[in-house]
């Protein structure tokens, strides 16, 4: 089994399913630009490890979460549904190994929805701090249920509650029946441990692109793609 990471809801903390492979490999600078300054680590994109093509970017969250920044882990997720109309939303990405991210929704929603129509989904994170971007290409498929119910079960007891009283993406009449539906899950699960629903899960990306960007002073800025070919990576610069 490859090396797992998970983020708890509860503490922001990491949940490590196994050792983990990753380790910060970067060198601390200040750098100052002319619109603003950063206390940052510089990546090295000289010497990626190609044989772990998503190390940086956990260290860039680690990195992140590490001077508390708000949400590290958020992401744009752009899926596009069956008439090819792209949709985009912001998630959290509180799974990442060797070869893929991965995030936790309701099987039920929209987004889901359009992954099981195209699996085909681009993401995007960026750190405005640190002067840092990730953009991710990659195919989605659904997440096995023995990660899902281990994050399930970390999260807050009202953060379960809610999933279960959430329709979500369907029509809302007003809020008060929101917390209503909330209530009435409340009393059916007092005292109990509050089960995963079988409509809550997630899904991983299995990343076959990536682009690490990195901000400089007069858009001088280093961009680098990973691109997966067959069983192995390639590195490719390119111009800001």
């Amino acid at each position: 089994m490859k090396p797992i990471r998970c983020f708890s809801e509860h503490n922001n903390s990491l949940l490590l399913l196994e050792n983990t492979f990753l380790q910060i490999a970067t060198r601390s600078v200040y750098i100052m630009t002319g619109e603003q300054n950063h206390d940052r680590y510089e990546p090295d994109f000289t010497n990626i490890n190609l044989q772990k093509p998503l190390q940086m970017l956990a260290d860039w969250v680690k990195e992140a979460r590490d001077l508390e920044m708000p949400e590290p882990d958020a992401m744009n997720l752009a899926t596009v549904d069956s008439n090819g109309r792209p949709h985009n939303r912001m998630v959290l990405m509180r799974h990442i190994n060797e070869r893929e991210i991965g995030f936790f929704t309701n099987l039920a929603s929209n987004k889901a929805s359009e992954i099981y129509s195209n699996q085909r989904t681009s993401s995007t994170l960026w750190w405005p701090r640190l002067g840092r971007q990730v953009r991710i290409e990659g195919t989605a498929v659904e997440m096995p249920r023995d990660i899902v119910e281990i994050y399930f079960q970390s999260r807050p007891r009202n953060s379960k509650i809610a999933a279960w009283a959430s329709k979500q993406s369907t029509e809302l009449i007003s809020m008060e029946r929101l917390h209503e539906e909330f209530r009435e899950y409340e009393a059916k699960f007092s005292g109990k441990k509050v089960p995963t629903p079988k409509f809550w899960g997630g899904f991983t990306i299995l990343v076959d692109k990536i682009e690490y960007w990195y901000s400089k002073p007069f858009r001088m800025h280093e961009r680098v793609i990973l691109t997966k070919q067959e069983s192995s990576w390639s590195r490719t610069r390119i111009y800001p």
